[in-house]
């Protein structure tokens, strides 16, 4: 079946090369949007006239967590402002971790609470669906918020966070949906927490170990087109042997290897090797998003809208509701930390709407198994999340972020 699906996936990419950049100069419209737009129109002629997709969920799984996650984890690992990154830890490890596990708290209680019925009244799966909705992907509006010192402190803060939250948030997805897909296993709260840390915090030392041992071996070959090849290797081998090998998160280790391996390489290679391997990388990021969103596109149903509008609705309120009190009660206190530096309300602001749910949440979304109850109910929200964040929430950043750029115009003015 994924010979029959292919085809769609590369002209997924096709589409996005070219609509690209008449997209960009339009301005009111992003290019995930008309991916998805476009995989849902073309999917739906292929189903009418008799033809099957190759859509199944077996493939669609296989494909994008083991081979588009690892992809888009490591791309932005070895492309993240590591200078940003520790001038802001205490902010980005706090959002992370501790903030991103009180969010999916906040969303997993109003799922429950607004509609537990359709989901059982199970709380893992309310808990399930809040972590997938937790997952933010601010790669998108880089643009939109590079300017000022402050709008661009808030983007380092926003790219550190996406960065850390993506691995934390994938690891529960996966550890939550391994415990659903075996009935009649209890959860226990502290046994499932030590696993949960063991599983981070391994993962992490593994990417770490072999982050600095893939640059070991491959310091001697003084060759771009070598080392960046080893990279794409170090990618997806970190992912088997943390996930596979180790039980530990594959996610995780492909961080920190990415991390330590981009550390080690900017130290001893010269300025264009460095540069030819970020190309090569955002090449492959590019290509992965296309497929992603296009395949979201193609997965798509009208039924979807008709029978789960309203899980729709309140993911969109669990998401802005645990987004807003991790952001105002929490990011914003933390930031009146000696050192640390404080944000004010309109920072604060643009990091509630800069928390858009992209392409990660898309990931987890596919590869959600159909033997989970109400799995199709639950992918429903965070597709209905998901768009709300590409089709509401990215103009209203983009306002906000022109709003906060005009601000020390005015005032040199003045």
């Amino acid at each position: 079946m994924f010979g029959t699906l292919l085809p769609f996936l590369m002209f997924g990419i096709l589409l996005a090369a070219v609509l690209s950049k008449p997209l960009a100069r339009l301005g009111w419209v992003s290019l995930p949007v008309a991916l998805v737009v476009l995989g849902f129109i073309s999917s739906e002629i292929w189903v009418g006239l008799g033809r099957d997709t190759g859509l199944r969920w077996e493939t669609l799984r296989d494909l994008v967590f083991y081979l588009f996650l690892p992809i888009l984890i490591f791309e932005a690992a070895i492309n993240i402002d590591t200078r940003g990154l520790r001038r802001e830890g205490i902010l980005i490890v706090a959002l992370s971790i501790p903030l991103l596990l009180a969010a999916a708290g906040i969303a997993a209680y109003i799922i429950q609470l607004l509609m537990g019925n359709s989901l059982g009244g199970n709380w893992a799966l309310a808990l399930l669906m809040a972590t997938m909705i937790c997952a933010t992907d601010p790669a998108m509006i880089s643009s939109l918020l590079s300017g000022n010192g402050t709008a661009r402190r808030v983007e380092q803060i926003l790219e550190g966070e996406s960065l850390i939250n993506d691995a934390t948030t994938i690891t529960l997805f996966v550890m939550i949906s391994a415990l659903l897909s075996q009935p009649g296993v209890e959860i226990n709260g502290w046994t499932f927490t030590g696993r949960f840390l063991l599983v981070l915090l391994g993962g992490a030392s593994i990417g770490v170990a072999l982050g600095w041992l893939f640059d070991r071996v491959i310091a001697p070959a003084n060759d771009k087109v070598l080392s960046t090849s080893a990279t794409l290797v170090l990618a997806f081998a970190s992912f088997w042997i943390g996930e596979h090998l180790l039980g530990l998160s594959g996610v995780v280790a492909t961080l920190t290897a990415g991390l330590t391996v981009a550390w080690r390489q900017r130290r001893h290679r010269s300025e264009e090797d460095i540069a030819f391997a970020l190309d090569s990388w955002q090449i492959l990021g590019f290509c992965t998003n296309a497929m992603l969103f296009f395949a979201v596109g193609m997965s798509i149903t009208i039924q979807m809208f008709q029978d789960h509008w309203l899980a729709m609705l309140i993911g969109v309120l669990a998401a802005l509701v645990s987004r807003a009190a991790i952001v105002f009660l929490g990011v914003g206190p933390l930031s009146r930390i000696p050192g640390v530096g404080p944000l004010g309300f309109s920072e604060q602001n643009l990091m509630m709407w800069g928390g858009i749910r992209g392409a990660v949440a898309i990931a987890l979304a596919l590869s959600l198994s159909i033997e989970i109850p109400n799995w199709y109910i639950i992918q429903s929200a965070v597709y209905g999340v998901a768009l709300f964040s590409l089709v509401v929430q990215t103009p209203l950043l983009q306002r906000l972020a022109m709003k906060k750029k005009a601000v020390p115009a005015v005032a040199q003015e003045a």
